[in-house]
């Protein structure tokens, strides 16, 4: 999950009024009852309306609500002209008042160690602020875990921001807000353990899933698989082996499958305490994909906008050109992705994604017995209760 990932920030992003402030405010409020080894601080921006209108927007510090600060007012709403003030749009800025918001984050980061800051947002008024952007590259040094949400703006750290490969990007829209509640709560706190076996084909990564299946058997434990048997589930097995197939059309179909999947057995079971085996998840589709895709970060967005990060990516090594032997004994139709010059790309990619989760490699050209052992043993040890 995030908090034990090696991704530095959850990002959210969307259209204005999407939800982005309100599924912020949710996650700060409900972790804030939750026994994390964390302090809890940040702010947020919330709208001001009159007579339907937005004239204005205030800064609410989240540890203690009442203390508000405006951070913009329409022109309207200011018995004068403002001269010398930034101005967005209609709006006249304030980022002195930004700045006694920052003054009170870094006091509680100078008192705790351990500290989960939420920043909404970070967007052109606040890049007015050179004390808000040098607060920000301090946390990102630091190593510090943000949750923000990120708006438009044309300062060179706020473009960046939006492409960090170490983050975890979540694209907010009035469809899913409410299924993002569920979701991102289980990036903080889940009960049960998500754990991914992944490989290229022919790494013995269903065999050896299958073998876990068989001879690992307990209470608290749901074996699974992607693409699942559900209706897109099924549809994609059948495109899979054909040599010509949309790429959008796949992904399309990929994250409708996953959606079912994350909805019906992935959310529910560790929410319930239940360890969950997969065989193969979304990080396959990044791998595979990215083949035809140039942006994996695309691709990363497009699947962890929905999908849980698996607590741990166990990985099977091995040569290309022994997987390739291995898939020619299988007497089984060829799919889409099954050439050497495929595998070697498909390889390559799950070389780039790997280190942004918690991950084991392991060698996949070992006997069957002995990677069974060293899967087995590491799953004791991560997990002690099964």
């Amino acid at each position: 999950m995030f908090l034990s990932s090696p991704r530095k920030a959850l990002f959210l992003f969307g259209l204005p009024r999407s939800g982005k402030t309100t599924l912020t405010e949710f996650l700060f409020d409900a972790l804030s009852t939750q026994p994390l080894p964390l302090f809890l601080t940040g702010f947020i921006t919330r709208e001001l309306r009159e007579a339907g209108e937005r004239i204005g927007f205030d800064l609410i510090y989240l540890r203690d609500k009442t203390f508000k600060l405006p951070l913009a007012r329409a022109s309207s709403q200011l018995p004068k002209k403002s001269p010398g003030r930034p101005k967005v749009g209609k709006y006249t800025v304030f980022p002195e008042n930004l700045e006694k918001i920052i003054e009170l984050l870094e006091k509680d980061l100078l008192s705790r160690k351990n500290t989960l800051i939420f920043i909404d947002e970070i967007g052109k008024m606040e890049s007015f602020s050179e004390k808000f952007i040098n607060f920000l590259t301090h946390l990102w040094e630091k190593n510090l875990k943000i949750v923000a949400t990120l708006g438009k703006g044309e300062h060179p750290l706020l473009k960046e921001l939006r492409y960090k490969w170490e983050a975890l990007y979540v694209e907010v829209t009035p469809e899913n807000r409410d299924f993002l509640k569920e979701r991102l709560i289980l990036e903080f706190v889940r009960a049960g353990k998500l754990i991914v076996i992944e490989g290229i084909d022919g790494a013995g990564k269903s065999t050896l899933f299958e073998i876990l299946k068989k001879k690992f058997s307990h209470k608290n434990v749901v074996f699974s698989f992607e693409p699942t048997q559900g209706q897109y589930g099924k549809i994609l097995r059948n495109l899979l082996r054909e040599a010509k197939v949309d790429q959008e059309t796949l992904l399309e179909l990929f994250v409708k499958d996953r959606t079912e999947h994350v909805e019906k057995l992935i959310l529910p079971s560790l929410k319930e305490g239940k360890t969950i085996l997969l065989d193969r998840y979304y990080l396959s589709t990044i791998a595979y994909q990215g083949v035809h895709f140039r942006e994996l970060s695309y691709l990363l967005l497009k699947n962890e906008t929905i999908a849980p990060l698996p607590d741990l990516v166990i990985y099977l090594d091995i040569p290309v050109k022994l997987a390739l032997e291995r898939i020619q004994k299988r007497n089984k139709d060829i799919s889409l992705f099954e050439r050497e010059d495929l595998l070697k790309k498909i390889s390559e990619n799950y070389a780039k994604i790997l280190p942004l989760f918690n991950y084991v490699s392991l060698k996949g050209d070992k006997p069957l017995e002995e990677l069974y052992a060293e899967t087995l043993a590491l799953l004791k040890v991560f997990i002690p209760q099964i």
